[in-house]
């Protein structure tokens, strides 16, 4: 058979060519660009005209790299954020703060990597007193819990932390990630509002978010066993049966007893939690209950089946306290992070 009587589509098909990509030459960026700069950087589609001294002093890695090239017009893989930030630096987003972090501690730049790390701290705490500050401007008017509106996703600063050597920003960061779902902790999160690709954890990351979920779980469930459950009255209180002069108040012996029953009732059931989206938070679930005891009910009076006596009140609010500041104090063995001190 001659090639003209060959009817297979196969002899029609046109070959495809892919389009020429047509590179631009960079740009020269709009601002950072001194007359008198005398090294050149390149950063995407911008190039920056600045002062070798300065960047020098800033960056030991920089001045060796430059120094190692026999031109004066280097092309350096870098960030315009970074090199914004060496000149003057302003936050304006978690993902422009982070690529900047990570940045800076590759190239040492350590009075920005510093600056940051320092602006992130009352965000991810060292100090029990700075994290309940931090979760108050995350609850709303109506005590709804809305740390995601304003605060960045845990597992996103885990991995910066991971990767700028800024361990004590992990505690508070683990501590945040727990409280999610293990479903929740394994998919992921979205590497910024922008991108639809995903960060994920580490396996020994993810291993140290589940030990350190069920170490703060335990010990919520012993502060339960040991401070709620059967809880007697104090040595101070005004129902005590030898302070009980008529049969009247002797029926209310029992205030206290029954006070901390219904408190250890709402723990278990975690009804606030649920409510005010705080579930598995043994923090709040341990304030909360001191809570219960002065907090209005619907009616704009206070719940009277969890309000104990003044004396058993305090006694157990300095118990709550200093239950709050063990487990806040555990946060760092629980999840495995080797830090010289903390809080």
């Amino acid at each position: 058979m001659t090639l003209s009587d060959d009817f297979s589509t196969n002899r029609h098909v046109v070959g495809f060519e892919r389009p020429l990509e047509i590179v631009l030459p960079p740009r020269r960026h709009p601002d950072l660009c001194f007359d008198d700069g005398n090294i050149a950087v390149l950063s995407g589609s911008y190039y920056f005209i600045i002062h070798q001294g300065l960047v020098c002093r800033h960056s030991a890695p920089l001045a060796t790299a430059i120094k190692e090239l026999n031109w004066m017009v280097p092309s350096l893989k870098s960030s315009s954020c970074f090199i914004r930030s060496t000149l003057t630096y302003k936050i304006k987003d978690f993902e422009t703060t982070s690529a900047i972090l990570r940045l800076s501690t590759k190239y040492e730049v350590d009075h920005l990597r510093n600056d940051i790390i320092r602006i992130m701290s009352p965000v991810w705490p060292r100090t029990l007193g700075h994290w309940e500050f931090r979760e108050a401007e995350a609850t709303n008017q109506a005590g709804f819990y809305e740390p995601r509106s304003i605060y960045p996703h845990p597992l996103l600063v885990i991995n910066l932390a991971r990767e700028a050597k800024a361990p004590e920003l992990l505690p508070s960061a683990y501590y945040d990630l727990s409280r999610c779902s293990p479903s929740d902790i394994v998919m992921g999160h979205p590497a910024s509002p922008t991108d639809a690709e995903r960060q994920f954890l580490h396996d020994d990351d993810v291993m140290n978010v589940f030990r350190g979920k069920e170490h703060v779980a335990r010990f919520l469930s012993s502060f339960i066993v040991s401070h709620l459950e059967g809880r007697g009255s104090s040595v101070s209180c005004i129902y005590r049966t030898d302070r009980l002069e008529n049969s009247v108040e002797m029926m209310s012996q029992r205030t206290c007893r029954a006070s901390f029953e219904a408190i250890t009732f709402e723990m278990v059931r975690d009804v606030n939690g649920v409510v005010l989206h705080r579930t598995t938070d043994p923090l709040f679930a341990m304030m909360d209950a001191d809570l219960m005891q002065t907090r209005n009910g619907p009616h704009g009076r206070i719940n009277v089946a969890f309000r104990a006596c003044e004396p058993c009140r305090l006694e157990f609010s300095a118990a709550v306290d200093a239950a709050r500041e063990e487990l806040w104090l555990n946060l760092p063995d629980w999840f495995s992070v080797e830090l010289e001190s903390w809080p």
